[in-house]
């Protein structure tokens, strides 16, 4: 009989931190500045010579379950069109244009005759789409070409997620399928990744520049490949060459950013870094990142919900390169951990649970949540902001009492959910679906009082947990939404690109002044009665 032998697709472990080089205080005191400063760190997975020295995770999230990487999503549309080059189905020369003939007559200028693959795969395409560009149409292809044109395509960086979606329609158009499936055999199943979910348009074609979810080890296995030059486990994964050009400077930032990390140059949908030299990274947001130390074969990778991500590079920097010493086999270890995060306290259950056995909650609708597309808390920006469906209000709320749990049902937008809370204490698991993406959920519930129910519902492939307080009197309910980190953070983080938009200095101020005011109206009060 004939044995198989099956590549190995799993990332050696270093017996100890220290054997491979790797300073376990000095990454334990990194987590743990992090823990003290309210850094959202979700999971850090430490690579040295091909080696994992560390992996931690914040439960409840864990090794088991996908992450939101968001615009590390544009790092594996660049994949792809590495490999369509390598496969010999388009160059970075080709014109858009070419791929899409139909684009020619949109407006009587030359600028697709000029936009190139190397153009969008630089983000020097000299587009400027709307950030608030309403993707619940099917209209991103036409909205993406009709959008402004700010310069010559070639010169001048500018970040626009958009740019990578217009990648991937390439690749539907000349693999003649999804970007995931042209993946799949090329680089997932070489790797041992499981098929990943990627947000797509209402036509299939995914968003490219976000909406990717894979588990943090997944992209510790993509991050370790670009570092060894595109080869895992001694096999050749991406094609050759592709790792040099797409990670060196391809693409002056300087005059488009002034963050450390964002103003030394981008490459192809990778950036350089500028708290290390030699160093390049897949960036996030939300502070999702895969950093290479070229020149130390070295890798940090992580994901979290750490809104402002040059604070946590900052950190980053603090402790790496710093915590990559020589190898010690025999030196002294210490234990590398993360704290959970905290749960509700448990308090006695109300008698209120009996009163709504059987029962509903109707709320009314805030005609600004329809009006804006947001969903009520949880990430309206960070979920649902880019997607196909906005979700929408919360009603029809229903509640059914087990002895340590509430089981809540709930309609929200299209979508009805039902999840249990745990009221003991502890987390209770299941999913819920918000704007069309499946989520796994852990969730927990306290009486506050007699009349107080505060529920927290996490969704592990997010950023963010959902907190939500009700407050009983007679028949009469409200509910207060809150997403954790809070809305108005969420929104100051993404508030630079929507300023950008804006060419007169006076009307950026008056936009940054009016935030704190415009943003608490997504999370606002829910009225409702019980029937």
């Amino acid at each position: 009989m004939q044995t198989i032998h099956t590549p190995n697709t799993e990332i050696p472990r270093a017996k100890t931190p220290e054997s491979v080089g790797v300073d376990s205080k000095e990454v334990q005191a990194f987590i743990d500045q992090c823990i003290a400063e309210d850094k959202q760190l979700h999971s850090l997975i430490v690579l040295r010579h091909g080696q994992i020295a560390c992996e931690v995770y914040r439960s409840p999230y864990s090794a088991d379950y996908a992450h939101a990487m968001y615009s590390v999503s544009k790092s594996f549309t660049a994949t792809a069109i590495g490999f369509a080059i390598a496969d010999g189905l388009i160059a970075l020369d080709t014109k858009f244009a070419d791929i899409f003939p139909e684009v020619r007559g949109v407006k009587e200028d030359p600028y697709f005759e000029k936009l190139t693959v190397e153009d969008l795969l630089t983000m020097r395409s000299g587009l400027c789409v709307s950030p608030m560009m309403d993707k619940t149409k099917d209209r991103w292809f036409q909205d993406i070409i009709e959008s402004p044109r700010v310069s010559e395509p070639g010169t001048a960086f500018a970040y626009i997620s958009e740019n990578q979606y217009l990648l991937c329609a390439i690749i539907h158009k000349v693999a003649g399928m999804s970007v995931v499936d042209y993946l799949m055999p090329r680089l997932f199943e070489p790797l041992g990744i499981e098929r990943p979910f990627w947000e797509t348009c209402p036509r299939g074609i995914e968003a490219g520049g976000w909406g990717l979810s894979i588990k943090t080890m997944d992209l510790a296995k993509v991050i370790l490949t670009y570092q060894q030059d595109g080869c895992f486990g001694g096999r050749r994964i991406l094609p050759e060459g592709w790792v040099q050009q797409a990670t060196k400077f391809q693409a002056e930032t300087a005059k488009a950013k002034d963050a450390l990390d964002t103003k030394v140059g981008y490459g192809y949908c990778f950036w350089r870094c500028g708290g290390y030299e030699n160093a390049y990274r897949a960036d996030g947001l939300f502070s999702q990142f895969g950093i290479v130390f070229e020149d130390l074969d070295a890798c940090v990778i992580m994901t979290g919900g750490e809104i402002f991500e040059q604070k946590m590079r900052d950190v980053v920097w603090e402790h790496f390169p710093k915590a990559f010493i020589a190898d010690a086999p025999d030196a002294e270890t210490s234990p590398i951990a993360i704290p959970a995060y905290e749960m509700l306290p448990v308090h006695p259950r109300s008698r209120i649970e009996q009163k709504l056995e059987g029962r509903k909650i109707v709320f009314n609708k805030p005609l600004l949540i329809n009006v804006i597309g947001f969903p009520t808390s949880v990430v309206p920006m960070t979920a649902t902001f880019m997607g196909k469906d906005k979700a929408g209000n919360i009603t029809n709320l229903a509640f059914h009492a087990l002895e340590d749990e509430l089981v809540m049902t709930w309609t929200e937008g299209k979508i009805t959910n039902a999840i249990h809370i745990g009221m003991d204490g502890q987390y209770r698991w299941g999913e819920m679906t918000l704007g069309q993406i499946p989520f796994h959920t852990c969730a927990v519930g306290t009486w506050l009082n007699e009349t107080t129910l505060q529920i927290m519902i996490r969704p592990i492939e997010a950023v963010a947990a959902r907190l939500l307080t009700f407050k009983f009197r007679g028949n009469v309910v409200t509910m207060k939404p809150e997403a954790l980190p809070h809305t108005l953070e969420m929104a100051e983080s993404l508030s630079g690109s929507v300023k950008g938009l804006f060419k007169q200095e006076i009307v950026r101020k008056a936009f940054s002044a009016a935030l704190p005011y415009v943003v608490p109206l997504i999370d606002m009060v829910h009225v409702g009665v019980i029937k």
